[in-house]
């Protein structure tokens, strides 16, 4: 026999489901929503239209149809098929539970404050008409609250689910009460807004905000927004791959029990697919993807640092290694032996050091000279990175006298920069050497920047002029 849900929503069951008090109205909605999710997924319909362990993708499909999508708020508002649950309001869920929606009004007015306007709008509301991470959410919230399982031992990245055997009674959880009651509700939702806008970052964030507020962002009053240039579409199942490593790998690392990994990658600078065992240090946000930062075995073939771009990660599951295992690189040993294995403060030393995302290639200097009407306009005061500094005219010359060691690359710099204006801006700055974010960050500054120094990345920019300028004669 399967559990069966059928608790009608009274206010004590709704407080319990709600994360925090009834009175304010976003928890309220929640906490129906919980319901109605609750009692579908223990139904006959639920049993029969979604089977055990499923997938957030395999629920929608069940509950919304198969073509449904829910990336855009915009998108859902606008979906045309009146039998969608996304356009069922509060007082339709209310009836197909055979719940008595005027009995269900009194009770609820007997337990908190609310006036006869916000319930009528509650009561018109869509309840499902949520983006993916919201309603995602939610499932995190019905297994933090013993109604869902989550399945950890299982093939493939997205989050499996299954039905408990046995419905517990259902309980608030102190961790999930209000983050701060004396915030305003004002204040509470611009919080939630400003998490939202770094959800890309933390798949944990959306979960955050929401303790905060559920209340949409008003766009026509919130001032303040980010823009960010993310390679990995919105509520893709690229991006419910990427966060579902992402989520596997801060389990690992609050545990304290961080072990060698084996990963499968696809490199597209190398251009093959390899099987890397490294340790896992932290995640960054650079170059408009999410990158692993590990040591180990690289898809170069050496032992060292790398960044592993999430999305190129092909692995269907995160594979734990023994230390003793003999895969794990002897390097990699030595340094687990001699309790200094990196962390995510080396990465950080690191990249100050010199200019660049590839923390661990070598460094060079590279001197730069900017046209003096662009430099006033649009550079001065700005931070390129800790390394750069302004230098006078004749500290350029000496630079190119100290790091250029073939003497006819020397003259051919030297008579350059006595061709230059001396009242342009000379900057110096360490880069990383073969790096392509100074690269492509001086590449679109065009003209307006000349690299003087070193001769070779000079050289380089040449070639790579010239090939553009040939496209276009």
């Amino acid at each position: 026999m399967h559990p069966t849900f059928r608790n009608p929503p009274h206010p004590r069951l709704l407080e319990d489901f709600a994360n925090g008090t009834l009175d304010q109205i976003q928890n309220l909605t929640r906490a129906i929503r919980l319901w109605v999710l609750v009692s579908w997924l223990y139904s006959d319909e639920g049993y029969i239209a979604l089977s055990s362990p499923f997938t957030y993708a395999d629920w929608r499909e069940s509950f919304f149809g198969k073509n449904y999508k829910d990336e855009k708020q915009e998108d859902i508002l606008n979906y045309s098929d009146p039998n969608c649950a996304c356009n069922k309001t509060t007082q339709q869920w209310l009836t197909k539970w055979n719940v008595s929606v005027n009995d269900w009004r009194h009770s609820l007015q007997k337990q908190i404050a609310i006036a006869d306007a916000d319930l009528d709008k509650l009561l018109a509301e869509k309840l499902f008409a949520q983006v993916r991470k919201s309603l995602q959410n939610d499932f995190d919230l019905l297994v933090e609250r013993h109604l869902l399982q989550r399945l950890t031992r299982v093939t493939g990245r997205s989050k499996n689910y299954r039905r408990v055997d046995t419905i517990p009674p259902i309980s608030s959880q102190t961790e999930n009460s209000n983050p701060d009651s004396n915030l305003t509700p004002k204040t509470q939702a611009y919080l939630a807004a400003t998490l939202g806008m770094f959800s890309f970052l933390d798949p944990s964030l959306p979960l955050l905000a929401d303790q905060f507020s559920e209340e949409v962002v008003d766009e026509d009053n919130h001032r303040v927004f980010l823009y960010v240039d993310y390679l990995v579409p919105e509520s893709s199942p690229m991006q419910d791959a990427v966060d579902q490593f992402q989520s596997e790998l801060q389990e690992m690392w609050d545990s304290q029990n961080i072990a060698p990994l084996l990963l499968t990658y696809r490199s597209a600078h190398q251009d093959l697919i390899k099987e890397c065992v490294v340790y896992p240090v932290c995640i960054y946000f650079m170059d408009r993807a999410k990158y692993l930062c590990a040591y180990g075995s690289t898809p170069r073939g050496e032992i060292n640092w790398y960044k592993y771009r999430l999305d190129r990660i092909i692995s269907k599951r995160l594979e734990s290694l023994d230390w003793q295992d003999s895969r794990v690189p002897q390097l990699l040993k030595e340094k687990y032996q001699e309790n200094n294995l990196p962390t995510p403060k080396t990465v950080n030393d690191m990249l100050k050091e010199a200019w660049g995302c590839d923390f661990y290639k070598e460094t060079a200097l590279m001197v730069l000279r900017f046209d003096r009407t662009f430099h006033q306009s649009y550079m001065q005061g700005i931070s390129i990175h800790h390394t750069c500094t302004a230098i006078e005219y004749d500290r350029a010359a000496t630079l190119i006298k100290q790091y250029t060691p073939n003497p006819e690359h020397r003259s051919a710099l030297l008579q350059i920069l006595q061709s230059r204006p001396t009242d342009d801006a000379y900057y110096q700055v360490t880069y990383r050497e073969t790096d392509y974010y100074p690269l492509r960050w001086l590449r679109a500054l065009g003209s307006k920047v000349e690299i003087l120094l070193p001769w070779d990345l000079r050289q380089k920019r040449v070639a790579e002029i010239q090939k553009t300028k040939n496209l276009y004669q």
